[in-house]
């Protein structure tokens, strides 16, 4: 009986051995949930995503134009120190911040200067957001205009010459195609009251930016080959020639300033920081840092495959390049999802300008009327896409105002800031007034020479 009962044993032992644990099931790939596991509300990669897509825009598609300037060797180089600069200021601002215990770019400035220097500061960066949002109403009727004239092949060659010479231009058709944006998606994106409850905007912000990348890296090569090497008179790359950069309207000098304005996101951090989980300064100095090189990176591959596309007449945005067949499928697809994105940021953008204008008026931008927000959205959506829909040409214009905010706001102000604290070694503040009379410098030159431009003196 003994043998048995231990053969019995052996055998269920033995097919317990056996039995194999069936797999789990594999559920079906779900993006919300993707972003729920890796983009959590209040972590670090939500605050890099937001500043990323805050500080991506026209400047990151202007920079392969100025590579005409600096010559493809400086180019890389100069993105590289403006990265350095950018994570500098973020950090000083940071730590300015749990210095004086507060939690806004504003607040800082009213602690450590006089109140009207305040209130101008204040003025200085509403009136910014005011001009960036205006300036993306343009270019996203543009783009809109460019991605028709493909869809429909009205045959126009690029997408300026189809917002100039078609009906595009026509002045009912941009109020009624501008009012009609504004009511049915800067007004909804509006009503977001937070930043991070913008997380999924946000996240289809940052893929469709790195798809656009994507998208002209792929395309170099095709381009390169027939515009320098196909064409019996090719085009010429500038490797390491400074000359038409140093001419009369020192190029070299104002394409810094678009190279910082790139980066430009400074008026946002805050919103975005807030919305961070135990904001310790290690986390802050964390999401400042992987940021930067996000974007330094990105920076560097767009503006050397964007350039290298087409080397000779480098449209201002990389996007407007001149088409190799008659249709470019791949790019009208890249118009599309910039266009999207470009929505995206306006939500972004008239987030900061809110938070701003609540300061103003001495609402807690935490908790404020509905009804406030609603006459904000109002009075600022009415205001810039009457400009946008109705000065068409303002690009100029509003590219000043950008430059001389970006590197007030974003360089220049976090310099002073530095020299108030009394805790800096004195070497350390000389060399912070070296660096700011040295960015006012390039900030006074920009606007000399773009106002030369503008009125052709």
């Amino acid at each position: 009986m003994n043998s048995i009962s231990s053969d019995n044993t052996f055998r269920r032992v033995a097919i317990e051995e056996t039995v194999v644990t069936p797999p789990p099931i594999q559920k079906d790939f779900s993006l919300k949930e993707f972003i729920q596991k890796h983009i959590e509300k209040g972590s670090i990669n939500e605050c890099v995503i937001n500043l990323c897509i805050i500080s991506f825009g026209v400047g990151l598609l202007a920079l392969p134009q100025k590579v005409q300037y600096v010559s493809l060797t400086f180019a890389p180089i100069l993105i590289i120190i403006c990265a350095v600069i950018n994570y500098w200021t973020f950090t000083v601002l940071g730590e300015a911040a749990r210095k004086l215990k507060v939690n806004k770019y504003e607040d800082i400035v009213a602690a450590l200067f006089s109140p009207c220097f305040s209130y101008f500061f204040i003025f200085v960066m509403c009136f910014g957001l005011f001009g960036v949002i205006i300036l993306f109403q343009v270019i996203l009727y543009k783009f809109i205009g460019g991605i028709i004239n493909e869809v429909f092949a009205y045959g126009f060659v690029n997408m300026e010459i189809f917002s100039l010479g078609s009906f595009w231009s026509e002045r009912h058709v941009r109020l009624l195609v501008c009012y009609g944006l504004a009511l049915f998606v800067f007004v909804p994106l509006g009503m977001i009251k937070t930043i991070s409850q913008m997380r999924y905007v946000t996240a289809f912000g940052i893929f469709s930016i790195f798809l656009i990348i994507f998208i002209v890296v792929i395309q170099c090569p095709w381009f390169f080959y027939h515009n320098c090497i196909e064409k019996i008179t090719g085009m010429k790359v500038n490797i390491l020639n400074l000359r038409e950069g140093f001419r009369s309207d020192l190029k070299f000098i104002t394409s810094i300033s678009t190279i910082i304005y790139a980066y430009e996101c400074h008026a946002a951090i805050f919103p975005v920081i807030n919305s961070l989980t135990n904001p310790t300064e290690e986390r802050v100095n964390t999401v400042f840092r992987r940021a930067t090189t996000i974007n330094a990176i990105s920076y560097i591959v767009i503006t050397l495959a964007g350039y290298l596309s087409q080397p000779e007449h480098t449209p201002d945005l990389i996007l407007e390049r001149e088409k190799i067949d008659y249709t470019d499928y791949l790019m009208t697809f890249g118009l599309i999802l910039f266009s999207l994105t470009i929505m995206t940021k306006i939500g972004a953008l008239f987030n900061c300008l809110r938070c701003l204008l609540l300061n103003i008026m001495k609402f807690d931008t935490d908790n404020y009327p509905t009804s406030v927000n609603v006459i904000m959205i109002i009075t600022v959506f009415s205001i810039t896409t009457f400009v946008a829909a109705t000065f068409q040409n303002i690009s100029d214009y509003i590219s000043l105002i950008g430059s001389f905010y970006g590197l007030f706001i974003a360089v220049v102000m976090p310099g002073i800031i530095y020299m108030k604290f009394d805790d800096r070694p004195l070497y350390k503040k000389y060399y912070a007034f070296i660096f700011i009379l040295v960015f006012c410098s390039i900030g006074a030159l920009t606007v000399y020479f773009t106002l030369k431009k503008i009125f052709d003196l």
